[in-house]
């Protein structure tokens, strides 16, 4: 009886079906990674100006600076 219980409400009446659930992971898991892609190239780009930026300011002179 408990068994037979048990199959219903895990197996018949399962909410969240275990193939639902892998589906939702992959899409979100991709979208994610996605994101992250899309960040590292945000980071590379900032730390690229920011670079370019330090060498442009060691060009600059002292009595530039001052005026």
């Amino acid at each position: 009886m408990v068994r037979k219980l048990t199959g219903i409400a895990f197996g018949d009446l399962n909410p969240f079906p275990l193939r639902q659930i892998r589906n939702r992971r992959t899409y979100h898991l991709e979208k994610v990674r996605l994101e992250l892609t899309e960040l590292e190239a945000i980071r590379e780009d900032f730390l690229r100006e920011r670079e370019t930026c330090v060498e442009k300011r060691d060009l600059i002179s002292d009595d530039e600076e001052d005026s």
